[in-house]
């Protein structure tokens, strides 16, 4: 493939011309600014900006040391987290869009309320609510079997690599190996007893566990009406205020 051919496909991905032409640059190789401008033949009066596009898009990384040395993440984690992004912005434009012309045809706000009732898309729909994490995760666990803690953990490497803060609750009936090893990826605190779990991410949906017995998964809820969001929210943050560090 052409270079001319992969600029395209970049830009199909919703980069600008000289995004593509700067990103292209470094996934060849690290540089300064300059030495950047130079291979991507970007003007520098514009390269620091196109950088600056480009670290918001997760795409690239920026060294600490003077000069400034720019990087390409790798091409899955790069990419993958652009991907993350603009699948967000898409659902929150459709959602605005959606408000917007209700509104103007007279309809009343529509709220997803969804039950679902098959342990297999619980944890579907909980990995899909957990990849849209930008901001915050609380999670709240009743029960913890092995199975599911490592499922978990490769969940909370990204998130953490994401810089996304995430708190999660457990009972004290979680072995103190599976608590350590969530600790390291997360901030724990367990308590006595929970009647049923959660899981809210950023504010803004909220799934919430209902049933099930030891070790399986029983019926959910799946929410984003802001005002069952903040209930679920205030609640988790008063489960939270009376637990304590494992």
């Amino acid at each position: 493939m052409s270079e001319g051919e992969v600029l395209r496909v970049l830009r199909d991905c919703g980069l600008t011309e000289t995004e593509a032409k700067v990103y292209l640059a470094l996934i060849k190789g690290r540089g300064d600014a300059k030495e950047i401008s130079e291979r991507s033949k970007v003007p520098y009066s514009k390269i620091h900006t196109v950088l600056a596009s480009l670290q918001e898009k997760s795409l690239i990384t920026a060294s600490s040391e003077r000069p400034t040395i720019y990087s390409a993440k790798s091409v899955g984690e790069g990419l993958g987290e652009y991907k993350i992004q603009l699948q967000k912005g898409i659902e929150e434009s459709f959602k605005r869009a959606e408000l917007v012309l209700r509104a103007m045809q007279g309809e009343p706000e529509k709220s997803d309320i969804w039950i679902i009732k098959s342990g297999e898309e619980i944890l579907s729909k909980a990995y899909q609510m957990l990849r849209m994490a930008r901001k915050g995760v609380k999670l709240a666990l009743p029960v913890l079997p092995e199975w599911l803690s490592d499922e978990i953990l490769p969940v909370l490497m990204r998130l953490r690599a994401q810089q996304v803060e995430v708190n999660m609750l457990v009972t004290k009936d979680a072995s103190k190996e599976t608590i350590q090893r969530l600790s390291g990826l997360s901030t724990v605190r367990s308590r006595d007893k929970m009647f049923g779990g959660g899981l809210i991410v950023d504010d803004a949906e909220v799934m919430l566990f209902i049933g099930g017995s030891e070790g399986a998964m029983g019926t959910a809820i799946w929410a984003s009406h802001p005002g069952l969001v903040q209930l679920a929210s205030t609640y988790f943050d008063f489960l939270w205020a009376g637990s304590e560090a494992p």
